[in-house]
């Protein structure tokens, strides 16, 4: 495996005490051990290769105000509500990024509009960006049909995007002047995917922004060269209109106003995902409105769950954890027409080492400018529904083991009774998982029920699953320790 920036987050990965998150010396025999062990667990999950550049996440949250991608979070405010409790049991959703950029094929969601960014992107001005509104017009955005395919694919739950930096509203709100009322004739997005989640036995989120940038247009730049400023136009100036006099308490009326739209029109909301803002509207009044909904960690409060972006953690969590990552396409959060798409294969092993520590996975496709489905994202699904069909067992209402400190593959619990190891494609050796109090009386193989020969000795269990047993997928044994 090539170690490159996109494969550091690995070292850190293995190199976290399980207690004290401290960093232990390489000099450590066992760390060693550990190390190793890790490259050979996630040499075959691509999102090393080609998944979004951790600085380019981090960049993006400094724009946002944000904490820095993978940072992790000491929950103080878990909602404690009984309807919250279903997230850390879920451990799959699906994160639903539509917006007017596909039209276009090679800029991002709402970030193309930035000229002279660090990270790779297409760049047009905000303009130009904003005018492919008059051209979108999702005809085959049919969540009737995707939620259904996603729910067969063993997703948990959904997150929608309602409005992104861009400005542009999915629903018709009251409150807004870009947006489907004013360019879809009032078709309304949100309520269609939330009566589609809940007609699938779904979960629902909404993903909203409250920076505005279509609201702040003149007065915000696109972009900096030096010590000027790229304006809606792209062109350099040197200094941009002042704002007028209550504009930015205008957009704070605006967010808040629209949040509440958002959590009183659409009945029960699961989810209030943020996407950066300052507590334009608190916490406090989205639980009254909404008592049993998780709340994240993005708009200047504390949330619910501690979060990373485009690259698994970079070290054990505290709490409630979900990593959000762009799968379908595997850079960018929006349709590419020339992207890279993850394989089933592929969220497969990034949903397997996050539910090996507790946390969910929410993996991000783009739809198509006509609103369809990538066909590669489709196909993914299909390839991850059936392996659920004999191993979702293992990744859903469970709680992490002891991967990787003394597991050299990932390791699930359910209860005291039952554990799952996971063995990686391109793993070949033992699978071994010590301080095992019980000598298990049975391992079967959940693809096909066979019996598994182990080896239990000084509370250290020792697996073999035999080669020809072996797919190109991860493969898991089920340890019956009753």
């Amino acid at each position: 495996m090539r170690v490159t920036r996109h494969t550091r987050f690995t070292l850190f990965f293995y190199l976290c005490h399980p207690k004290n998150n401290h960093i232990i010396h390489l000099t450590n025999n066992q760390t060693i051990m550990n190390v190793k062990a890790l490259f050979a667990a996630l040499a075959f999950v691509p999102t090393l290769a080609w998944a979004q550049n951790d600085d380019a996440a981090n960049a993006q949250h400094l724009i946002l105000g944000q904490q820095a991608s993978g940072s992790t979070q000491l929950q103080a405010r878990t909602n404690t509500h009984p309807d919250a409790q279903w997230f850390p049991k879920a451990g799959f959703g699906l994160f639903v990024h539509i917006g007017m950029s596909a039209v276009h094929g090679g800029i991002d969601l709402s970030w193309g509009m930035l000229k002279n960014k660090s990270w790779e992107d297409g760049e047009i001005s905000p303009v130009e960006y904003w005018s492919l509104a008059d051209r979108w017009n999702p005809v085959n955005f049919k969540p009737e049909v995707w939620a259904k395919q996603a729910k067969e694919a063993g997703f948990k739950y959904v997150v929608f995007i309602t409005k992104h930096h861009d400005g542009y509203t999915m629903w018709p709100s009251k409150y807004s002047d870009f947006g489907v009322e004013q360019k879809m004739g009032g078709r309304d997005l949100v309520k269609e995917v939330v009566e589609a989640c809940r007609k699938n036995g779904l979960k629902i989120g909404l993903y909203f922004s409250p920076p505005d940038w279509y609201f702040d247009r003149n007065y915000r730049a696109f972009g900096k060269k030096g010590n000027k400023s790229y304006n809606i136009r792209h062109e350099l100036v040197d200094k941009l209109p002042a704002k007028p006099a209550g504009h930015d308490q205008a957009r704070i009326e605006m967010v808040r106003n629209q949040v509440r739209e958002l959590l009183t029109n659409y009945g029960k909301i699961d989810i209030m995902w943020f996407d950066g803002g300052q507590g334009e509207i608190s916490n406090d009044e989205v639980r009254r409105l909404q008592p049993g909904i998780i709340i994240n960690r993005r708009n200047g409060e504390i949330g619910d769950f501690g979060d990373s972006e485009g690259t698994l953690p970079t070290k054990r969590f505290t709490g409630w954890f979900e990593c959000n990552d762009p799968c379908w396409p595997s850079r960018w959060w929006c349709y590419s027409t020339s992207d890279r798409m993850d394989t089933g294969a592929d969220v497969i092993g990034k949903l397997v080492i996050m539910r090996a520590w507790g946390g969910n996975f929410l993996a991000n496709v783009g739809p198509m400018a006509d609103g369809s489905m990538p066909p590669e994202a489709l196909e993914a699904w299909k390839v991850i529904g059936a392996w659920m069909k004999h191993s979702g067992e293992s990744v859903f209402d469970i709680t992490g083991g002891n991967f990787p400190e003394k597991a050299n593959q990932p390791v699930t619990l359910r209860g005291n009774n039952l554990m799952y190891v996971h063995a990686f494609p391109n793993f070949h050796k033992a699978l071994i998982v010590q301080e095992v109090a019980k000598r298990p009386s049975r391992i079967t193989l959940l693809r096909t029920g066979e019996d598994v020969p182990f080896e239990y000795k000084n509370n250290t269990l020792t697996i073999h699953i035999p080669a020809h047993k072996r797919t190109r997928m991860v493969d898991t044994v089920k340890v019956y320790l009753d």
